[in-house]
């Protein structure tokens, strides 16, 4: 027997409640007119937020703070997490050390570090690494580029091409050593991975190499490309690129920007700025940046 299937991602959801009905014969009652009004005016609010706020979407907007705390915890089962530094130590029990460093037959507890609770956006970007499935399920060095690449990139958990900006990592033996820049998510995700709260395979270990800024003899050179585009081609004019050490600039720009300087701008704050808007000309102001024929360049004042 033939059945109809209405069911179809091309139709949308309802968008509008069945209103509640007056009877004719209280119409007249402008005071049960005015409830009935109300009753209509709160489904409508209830519905529209249903719509509005998919509660499986965590990247949503909408999904903030204790909500994305019952959605990760409660639909998916991942906990928020607690990003820490901290270390601890007891010192206690005969032989357990050095004679004359606690005294005799005591205890001594020492910790240092500091530890708070991720923010939505980290939240929802361990969230994103541990559920993403477009990936497959099969630990590769594709995969784990997608994964990072996202993670480093990809606000609030949103997901990101890893050829726009592919990461750095390098393989020896069952070790992976990737390169990250030591902002918010960078720091993120070293303390996550090396608490094992991101999915990564038991068998191999991960390091990392921190990458920042060289001032060498007046150019502007990196520890390695991370997120760095690796070639010019497809980047928009201005655009800031890795090129084996040094960074450059996509021809063009206006060159009229707000100054920039080394030692306080991030890798990241450079990429996500852009340099077009560098002088083309040394502004001759002590560790401001310039760009000189296409490669950025620190003044010497």
């Amino acid at each position: 027997m033939a059945t109809n299937n209405i069911e179809s991602f091309a139709t949308l959801p309802l968008q509008k409640c069945i209103p509640s009905y007056l009877y004719f014969q209280y119409s007249d009652d402008q005071d049960i007119q005015a409830f009935v009004s109300s009753f209509n005016s709160l489904s409508q609010g209830y519905l529209d937020w249903f719509k509005n706020t998919p509660l499986g979407l965590y990247t949503s907007p909408n999904i903030n703070g204790p909500l994305l705390d019952w959605v990760g915890n409660g639909l998916y089962g991942i906990a928020r997490p607690v990003l820490s530094t901290q270390t601890s130590s007891t010192t206690a029990g005969y032989n357990t050390a050095p004679y004359d460093t606690v005294p005799y037959d005591s205890l001594a507890f020492t910790s240092s570090g500091t530890a708070s609770l991720a923010s939505d956006d980290i939240y929802k970007r361990m969230l994103t690494w541990n559920l993403y499935r477009g990936d497959g399920q099969v630990f590769t060095i594709g995969w784990l580029k997608n994964r990072v690449s996202r993670f480093l990139n990809g606000p609030n958990g949103s997901d990101y091409p890893v050829l726009s900006n592919p990461p750095s990592i390098t393989v020896s033996g069952n070790t992976f050593t990737i390169s990250v820049f030591n902002d918010t998510p960078g720091i993120a995700l070293q303390e996550l991975l090396g608490s094992r709260l991101l999915a990564f395979p038991f068998q191999y270990n991960v390091a990392f190499s921190s990458v920042s800024f060289l001032n060498d003899g007046g150019v502007l050179w990196m520890t390695g490309p991370s997120s760095y585009p690796t070639s010019s081609a497809g980047l928009p004019v201005g655009a800031v690129w890795y090129n084996g050490g040094t960074v450059a600039v996509v021809p063009g720009g206006p060159g009229t920007g707000a100054p920039v300087y080394f030692g306080t701008v991030t890798a990241a704050g450079l990429l996500a700025l852009g340099g077009g808007g560098l002088p083309t000309a040394n502004p001759h102001n002590a560790n401001q940046l310039w760009n000189n024929g296409g490669l950025v360049s620190i003044s010497a004042g």
